[in-house]
């Protein structure tokens, strides 16, 4: 079992990130809706994160918006074999090394709102397991570890008003 996590600590992580804007203020019943979590999944509170250092090319991978349930279009409910946004992207023929590099110079930031962020449930038990679609924000994955502070440790009903340092 990993050592339990505190504010100001520093941990490696992969998986689906977002920006710190779309977190900010916002119920846990809210942020199930916007990131795609189960109904009461982060009922007992959940973490925000933020990335410490811009992803380059290699570390992620494009998943497109919230509402496609695990970067892909219709989600858990997609047929066997369904592409995520990334795959996607690739068959359609873009150029995917020259379109990540427009987006960390353009789009990806480590300070500010703008910010990289991730939102994790505090108990991992806490509803089913099933990711819906969310409501339609940005999304990517990190696919290799990459280090993220831990921010802050939120409550049953409480919401992150702090700043985007």
């Amino acid at each position: 079992m990993p050592a339990p996590l505190n504010v100001g600590d520093i941990v490696q992580m992969t998986g689906f990130f977002t920006k710190a804007l779309f977190l900010r203020a916002q119920s846990a019943g809210e942020l199930e809706r916007r990131l795609g979590y189960a109904e009461g999944r982060m009922k007992a509170g959940w973490r925000l994160l933020f990335l410490e250092r811009s992803p380059l090319p290699d570390d992620f991978e494009f998943m497109g918006y919230s509402q496609m349930s695990g970067g892909m279009p219709l989600g858990h409910l997609a047929p066997v074999g369904g592409l995520t946004a990334e795959q996607s992207l690739r068959v359609q023929g873009y150029d995917l090394p020259a379109l990540k590099r427009k987006i960390i110079r353009d789009v990806f930031c480590v300070s500010g709102a703008d910010r990289l962020a991730k939102a994790i449930p505090l108990d991992a038990a806490t509803g089913p397991a099933p990711y819906p679609p969310g409501s339609g924000i940005p999304q990517w994955k990190l696919v290799r570890p990459l280090p993220f502070r831990v921010i802050a440790d939120l409550g049953p009903g409480e919401v992150y008003d702090g700043d985007y340092k």
